[in-house]
This record gives C-alpha cells, sequence and structure tokens, in this order.
C-alpha cells in the first residue's frame, strides 16, 4: 500500500492507492533440438540465410527441384529455431545431411511437436515429400529400355556375360527401392522391371545349370509382378523351364498354362503354349500335348510374324525347337524333320550361323536324333557336324542336355556295334568337354 498526498490539496488528508502486482509471462524454454539447431547454425557461422542455402544443397538432385523457393526455406529454419513445429522426415534428413550428424545426435527423442492447429508449413512440407523421388520418368525409362536391351541379346552373347549385365541392373534397381522413395507408380514400375530381370535372371541360371538359383530367382520375380500388379507371363514361362529341367514335367505344363491364360496377345504367349505342350510330351500325355501345340499355332497365326529374338519371343526358328521336341517324343521323326526344314528356311538369309546360336544348335541337334531314330546315321552325323564347332561359351545346358539325348539314343543296342555310332558318340563327348567352365556359384 503507498500512500501520497495529491498535489494541490491542503486539506492534509492523505489518499491511498493501491498498487499491483503485473506479471509478464517468461517464454517456456525452448525444446532441446530446437537450442542444437541454433547453436549448430551459429558455431559453423552461417546466418539462416545460409543455413535454407546448405539445406537445398544437401538434396539429391532428384529431391532438390521440388523444394520450395530459397527464401520459403529461410522461414522454415527460422521457424524451426524457435520451435514453432519441428521438421518433418524431408527437412530432418537435410539437416543432418547439412551438419553431417546422425538424427538422433541432432535431434534426440525430445523432437515431439505439441499438438496444435495445422500451419501453412505443414502443407508445404507435405506436397514436398509427396513429390520427392529418387527416380525420374526418364530414370524409368532408361531401366526399361536397358532391361529391353538385355533381353533381346539374350541369344546374342555368352549367358554368363548377360547374366552378369542382368545382375548390375538389377542391382541398381534394388537400390532405388530401398535407398530412398518414389511415387507409387514410380515403385510399382521399378518392381515391374525387376520382375523382368529376374525372370531373365532365372532363364540365364537354367543355362548355366544352376537349377537351384533359377527356381529361387523365378518364384521372386513372380512375387514382384505381383506387388507390382504387372502380368506374371515372363515370370511363369522362367518357371515352367526350372520345372521342365529339374524333372517336374506335371508342374512345368501347369505353369505354363496358367501362364498362357494370364498372358496379354504376344508373343510370350506362343512360347508359353509350346512350353506346355513340351512339358506334357515328355511326361508322356501326347493328348495334351497336341491340344497345346493347336494353342500355340492359334496364337502365333494371331500375333503374326515375329522377327525378334528376345528372350521372351517366340519367332519361327524357336517353335520349330518345340515342335520338333514334341515330335520326337511322339516318336514321330519325319514331322521332327519338317520342323527343321521350317526354321532353316526362316534363316534362309541369315549368315551361318545364325546370331540364335543355341536356338542354331537345337535344330541341328533335333535333326541328328530325327536321322538317328530313322537309322541314318550318315545323315545324323552331317546335321550335328556344323554345330561341333560352337564356340565354347555357347555351349550351355540348354545345348548339352539336348546332346545328351542324342548320346543317349546312340547307345541303343541297334547301336552296340555301329562305328559310326562310337564316332558320333566320341565327337558329342568332345563338345561337352571343351565346354568353358561355369564361373557361377550354386547357393547351398
Amino acid at each position: 500500500m503507498a500512500t501520497e498526498r495529491e498535489e494541490g490539496d491542503t486539506s492534509g488528508h492523505e489518499i491511498h492507492i493501491e498498487c499491483r502486482k503485473i506479471v509478464v509471462p517468461v517464454p517456456t524454454e525452448l525444446p532441446a533440438w530446437a537450442i542444437r539447431l541454433r547453436n549448430e547454425r551459429r558455431s559453423r557461422l552461417w546466418s539462416q540465410k545460409t543455413m535454407a542455402t546448405m539445406l537445398r544443397n544437401a538434396a539429391d538432385d532428384e529431391t532438390r527441384p521440388s523444394l520450395p523457393s530459397l527464401a520459403s526455406i529461410q522461414r522454415y529454419v527460422r521457424a524451426y529455431e524457435a520451435s514453432d513445429h519441428c521438421p518433418g522426415e524431408l527437412y530432418a534428413t537435410l539437416y543432418c545431411r547439412a551438419f553431417g550428424m546422425s538424427h538422433e545426435a541432432l535431434f534426440g527423442d525430445d523432437r515431439a511437436d505439441p499438438v496444435g492447429l495445422p500451419t501453412e508449413h505443414d502443407a508445404e512440407s507435405l506436397g514436398a515429400w509427396i513429390a520427392t523421388t529418387n527416380v525420374s520418368s526418364e530414370g524409368l525409362l532408361h531401366l526399361a529400355d536397358a532391361a529391353g536391351a538385355l533381353a533381346e541379346n539374350h541369344s546374342r552373347r555368352p549367358p554368363i556375360q548377360v547374366l552378369a549385365d542382368v545382375t548390375l541392373l538389377h542391382d541398381r534397381v534394388q537400390k532405388l527401392l530401398r535407398s530412398g522413395r518414389q511415387r507409387l507408380w514410380q515403385t510399382h514400375e521399378l518392381l515391374r522391371i525387376d520382375s523382368d530381370l529376374l525372370s531373365h535372371a532365372c532363364l540365364l541360371l537354367g543355362d548355366l545349370e544352376r537349377d537351384g538359383s533359377a527356381k529361387a530367382f523365378g518364384r521372386v520375380a513372380r512375387q514382384l509382378a505381383q506387388e507390382a500388379g504387372a502380368n506374371e507371363a515372363r515370370a511363369m514361362s522362367a518357371q515352367a523351364k526350372t520345372a521342365r529341367w529339374m524333372g517336374c514335367l506335371t508342374e512345368s505344363a501347369d505353369l505354363a498354362a496358367e501362364g498362357f491364360r494370364r498372358s496379354p496377345p504376344t508373343s510370350i504367349r506362343i512360347l508359353l503354349a509350346y512350353q506346355e505342350a513340351n512339358a506334357a510330351a515328355l511326361s508322356g500325355d501326347a493328348a495334351r500335348a497336341r491340344q497345346a501345340i493347336g494353342r500355340a499355332e492359334h496364337a502365333a497365326a494371331s500375333a503374326g510374324e515375329d522377327d525378334s529374338i528376345s528372350a521372351w519371343s517366340c519367332p519361327v526358328s524357336r517353335q520349330a525347337v518345340f515342335a520338333i521336341s514334341v515330335a520326337l517324343r511322339n516318336g514321330d521323326p519325319d514331322v521332327a524333320l519338317r520342323g527343321v526344314a521350317m526354321a532353316d528356311m526362316s534363316w534362309s538369309d541369315a549368315p551361318s550361323p545364325p546370331s540364335t546360336r543355341t536356338t542354331w544348335a537345337q535344330i541341328r541337334i533335333g535333326a541328328g536324333i530325327a536321322y538317328v531314330m530313322k537309322g541314318a546315321l550318315d545323315s545324323a552325323a552331317a546335321e550335328i557336324a556344323p554345330m561341333l564347332t560352337l564356340a565354347p561359351e555357347y555351349r550351355i545346358a540348354t545345348v548339352t542336355r539336348y546332346l545328351a539325348q542324342l548320346d543317349q539314343r546312340l547307345s541303343q543296342r541297334r547301336f552296340l556295334h555301329s562305328r559310326e555310332a562310337r564316332d558320333i558318340q566320341g565327337r558329342l563327348h568332345e563338345f561337352k568337354a571343351a565346354a568353358l567352365p561355369l564361373h557361377v556359384t550354386e547357393d547351398k
């Protein structure tokens, strides 16, 4: 209570004036993360504008174009240091890069933002997060083209070389999927591309007699296609081939049939029908094989001429390989030889051997088997002679396993005392012995 006399008051009375204490609110202490952001900036003698520049520079080439203006980022810096709101995932990452600190060291466990009304910054940050991606549309197109080019070169280059390139491209796709984030449609496209790559790897591993690894890669390739919402036909074609080489003939035929039902009206549809026919014939189901051959021929007529030599194409020469195999299994060498003539006609303008060396080798072996079935060993020897000069790196399982069938037929009782049969067998064994060793380690 204070006492004072009013100026000009001569009455001698005192006037009592009550003074109330005025309480000034003291700012709440800043959270530790906000203090650290400010102190780390100041320790480097950076202004808030410089901090904004450093945050922008910390973004990768794909993210940087989606960030707001430098002035907007500077406002974010000011707001962060005042703890108006805490950095979201994107800006927290940029801060860590700019300062060279871990997330835990910079933000700790106290980065909880008090519940409040959403701000303009929250909306802008969310928009930036949605637009953030570590791959561009052009990058996706490049990856898809690269995968397609590898499939086109499937028969032109030694499989162990193609497999090395497929593996490198698969690693690039996986790095994108695992090390950043994409828009949803971009993630689906990366998964689809990787499915195609692993399907191709499955084929190549089978060619290199790595059936266990091939089976695993085929299974994952199909899972990727399912996750991407993409067509599974290529993965199922690869799985059908692996199952056939592993002796699971009914499974192979069923996989091919299911793939046929799911496939678009393209060359892969023809391939799948022939795969079913081949597996069915090998299992002794001649009726199913004939039905599948009919579907294959109808699909080929509907699709038109296909000159592609992709891993997923089925040109006339490849159709002939399957037709020959089915005919031989059904005990009809004359039908098989018509298939040989069909393939040779398709190569009439091609160099010898054509670029599809392994397909050409299979045709020659098929012709040799047909002539052995007819007892014409001289014609069989003439058919396989050019194939025996195939470069060692192309002497893959697709060729050598087919060659084993020829060797087996030459061991029949009727050729027991045939010097010509023994001579052909000796050349077959030399051919296989000269194949390059496979520098691929099978998973245990």
